[in-house]
């Protein structure tokens, strides 16, 4: 049953793969174009994300995978599923020592075998936040740990932010989510 299973997600996995590979500059500028920042916030906070990331792979590329980076008006958020005590730390400290960096969140769980099913719940968190006409979900960022939903990104009011915890909290497998969402200013 379980081998039948992983099959069936290989396609799922794939086409997530795959989607994150297929960059247009056409892709590049709608998404700029439906982003709450600035054009010029937009470009500090790559080049934060950047610098970050860079710092944590020339570290340890194997454990750098484990830390997502996300950055938002100066404030980077580091999520992931990651044991390494002392790399998680390193991660912080290394993110606060970033020229413009605001604030620094980190929000790290521990280790777990549940890749598959995360990868499933993500999809299915992704597919109902875009379905829901509501909600302007394209600058929705998510991560699933151990069936844990972290959503990060720019909304355009609380009440979009509030709809979409309401919207991932309905997806059915999920135990917890956590909003790291942020409204204009």
């Amino acid at each position: 049953m379980r081998h039948s299973r992983s099959l069936a997600t290989v396609p799922l996995i794939l086409s997530l793969a795959l989607s994150s590979l297929a960059w247009t500059p056409w892709g590049a500028i709608y998404e700029s174009a439906r982003d709450e920042r600035s054009v010029g916030d937009q470009a500090a906070d790559k080049k934060i994300s950047l610098s970050i990331k860079t710092d944590l792979a020339d570290k340890d590329s194997k454990l750098a995978l484990k830390v997502h980076v996300y950055c938002f008006l100066k404030h980077v958020y580091l999520v992931g599923a990651i044991d390494d005590q002392p790399f998680r730390a390193f991660a912080v400290k290394t993110a606060k020592g970033v020229e413009g960096v605001k604030k620094v969140t980190s929000y790290f769980k521990p280790e777990t075998d549940t890749t598959a099913d995360d990868l499933e719940l993500s999809a299915k968190v992704r597919a109902d936040l875009i379905a829901n006409g509501d909600l302007s979900s394209t600058q929705i960022e998510q991560e699933v740990m151990n069936g844990e939903v972290v959503l990060l990104g720019m909304v355009r009011s609380q009440a979009d932010a509030a709809l979409a915890v309401k919207v991932a909290k309905g997806v059915k497998g999920v135990r917890k989510v956590t909003s790291f969402l942020i409204p204009p200013r």
